[in-house]
């Protein structure tokens, strides 16, 4: 299966939880309509295409789809997974599109094999000790970088301490390593004697690490490589930095009782969701969802700029259907916050702004990416990275984003969310 297909299936499994549910949580409460919009919105000028302008119904739980409660559980996960840049803030880069996959919610073998996140017999070992959820997230030095380094790093929970140390045991064992490598060697990583760790060095000089550390009912799993260079940095030092915090981190995380997984709820804000704009034919990105701010981070352009902008902005929930909507402190927080990205955009390399005015909403700015944009055949959680147009906006305590490859579709989907959340 091709790496679009893995991310609109990752997708499917969440969309498809939220269509099947139905709940009696209350929805956000939004202004009522003013004779004169202090914004300078006319609705009675936006074009909204065939969108939804008003919220959907709150979702509920995720109930007896077990393919849905894994999604769920993983997405907590996200939240208590460490992302490269932490470790060193060069690796923040995306590697590709065509790695795209390999960041989200790891809910099951199969999922992780077509994302190629883990080579196969791994996968295998990770399906047969009875995998209950997993993140993975995958960064890279930027292009002339003086050293080139990546860092993948993937937290797997199963359904027992015993299951996990099994499963570290033979993903090590079992682990091919990459294709044309040298033979394998062990490497002790400091301070972490249970980590199971094995270096490979290509032809071309290039150092890799992989490494399987059980703890708890987590296996903690960390492929790092980075290109020989003197008092550069070495992988097994990227290891040990990433394991210095996720141990600790991940024993902060309170699992989901394998009894209780039905009651994860589909939106843990109660709300977010419903607001959040969806397409006529459902079509949306593989990490659909309702997230917390630093489980959103690992997919950010630059989660390092990013952080610093969700704490000064108050971000404390982000929406992720067809559009993102970005839950601030207060309005003008969101305000800023939608200035702050239409800034980073337009000072982007390949990136120009769109001098016309949406109709209806004069705050709003679009843009458009003037190469290596992708077309509307490509999948959708490509798209929403290699995006041709994109818009940016506010409302309330909210400010958002859309994307399209036609531009006047990116107008009509920042005009129908802008709707939604302002409720008018």
């Amino acid at each position: 299966m091709s790496r679009s297909a893995v991310r609109g299936a990752a997708a499917m499994l969440l969309v498809g939880a939220l269509a099947g549910c139905s709940s009696t949580v209350t929805g956000l409460a939004v202004k009522a309509p003013e004779s004169s919009d202090s914004d300078g919105a006319s609705v009675a000028l936006m074009d909204t295409g065939a969108y939804e302008t008003a919220a959907s119904h709150p979702y509920g739980t995720a109930g007896a789809d077990r393919a849905g409660q894994a999604v769920l559980e993983s997405q907590r996960l996200a939240d208590f997974t460490v992302g490269p840049w932490q470790v060193d803030d060069a690796i923040r880069f995306r590697s590709g599109v065509l790695d795209t996959a390999i960041t989200g919610v790891m809910p099951d073998a199969a999922t992780i094999a077509r994302a190629k996140a883990l080579a196969d017999p791994v996968v295998d070992v990770v399906g047969a000790h009875g995998l209950v959820a997993g993140f993975s997230t995958l960064r890279v030095t930027g292009r002339g970088a003086d050293q080139a380094r990546g860092l993948q790093n993937m937290v797997l929970r199963f359904p027992d301490p015993g299951a996990a140390a099994a499963a570290a045991s033979e993903m090590a064992a079992k682990d091919p390593g990459p294709v044309g490598a040298l033979p394998p060697y062990p490497v002790p990583i400091i301070g972490h004697p249970e980590a199971l760790a094995t270096g490979y060095d290509l032809a071309d000089r290039t150092h890799i690490l992989h490494s399987y550390t059980a703890r708890g009912p987590y296996v903690l799993v960390q492929l790092a490589q980075a290109a020989d260079k003197m008092l550069g940095m070495k992988p097994d030092v990227l290891v040990q930095g990433v394991l210095n915090l996720q141990t600790s981190l991940i024993d902060q995380f309170a699992p989901t009782p394998l009894d209780k997984l039905a009651d994860l709820p589909l939106d843990p804000t109660g709300q977010l969701l419903a607001h959040t704009l969806q397409a006529p034919d459902k079509k949306a990105p593989s990490n659909i969802g309702a997230w917390k701010p630093t489980g959103w981070l690992h997919f950010e352009d630059d989660p390092v700029t990013a952080a610093t902008l969700f704490t000064t902005s108050g971000v404390d929930a982000i929406g992720q259907r067809l559009a993102t909507v970005f839950q601030t402190r207060n309005a003008d927080s969101a305000a800023r916050m939608a200035d702050e990205l239409s800034a980073t955009l337009r000072a982007s390399d390949g990136i120009r702004a769109l001098p016309e005015e949406v109709r209806g909403l004069p705050r709003a700015r679009c843009f458009e990416r003037v190469k290596d944009g992708l077309p509307d055949t490509a999948a959708v959680s490509w798209q929403r990275i290699l995006w041709h147009f994109k818009c940016v906006a506010s409302a309330d305590r909210y400010s958002f984003t859309t994307f399209s490859a036609a531009k006047e579709d990116a107008v009509q989907q920042i005009s129908a969310q802008y709707r939604i959340l302002a409720g008018k």
